[in-house]
């Protein structure tokens, strides 16, 4: 049973990972903010359904918070973005040998076999218009990939997006 109880707590606290990343300017008034707009950076190529399906799903958090969108002097503008990471991943069999006789000896391994994949990565940034700085970023820890369905895809969003703005210190929004 004693052997059982390490396994049980890394189980647990695995559970309770965080599937956010966010960090924030702790001087910044967030009581302060009743209205925000939201914006997308703008580029050459055109929005992704994935780009509406985040701002759909921020729009609705952002109103729960009970802050008001407007598109003239918010006091805060909310940017999202989708950045592209890639990463590496190495499968198959490797085997490995030896031989060794007096302090001499030689060794040889198979290659292991190594694919790069691309993810998306969304990023939300609340940004003060005044002096154009970050106040507060989230960063999702979870991947947005090719391979998923549509659903799967607006899911993943909506319940990333929720997650994010839950970061959020708790006076944005309560009007103090």
């Amino acid at each position: 049973m004693s052997k059982l109880i390490p396994v049980i707590l890394t189980v647990l606290l695995t559970g309770c990972a965080s599937n956010v990343y966010t960090d924030l300017n702790q001087h910044y008034p967030f009581s302060k903010i009743e209205t925000y707009d939201v914006t997308h950076p703008t580029s050459s190529t055109p929005t992704s359904l994935d780009d509406e399906r985040v701002k759909q799903a921020l729009i609705a958090n952002l109103n729960q918070r009970k802050l008001t969108e407007v598109s003239v002097n918010p006091n805060v503008i909310f940017q999202y973005y989708i950045s592209t990471k890639t990463e590496q991943i190495a499968y198959g069999p490797s085997f490995s040998f030896g031989y060794g006789y007096r302090n001499v000896g030689f060794g040889y391994d198979t290659p292991i076999r190594i694919d790069e994949r691309d993810y998306g990565q969304l990023v939300i940034e609340m940004i003060d218009p005044k002096n154009n700085t970050v106040v507060w970023k989230a960063i999702s820890r979870q991947k947005l990939t090719d391979s998923m369905s549509s659903f799967k895809k607006e899911e993943l969003i909506v319940e990333q997006v929720a997650d994010m703005i839950n970061t959020l210190p708790e006076s944005v929004g309560s009007k103090i």
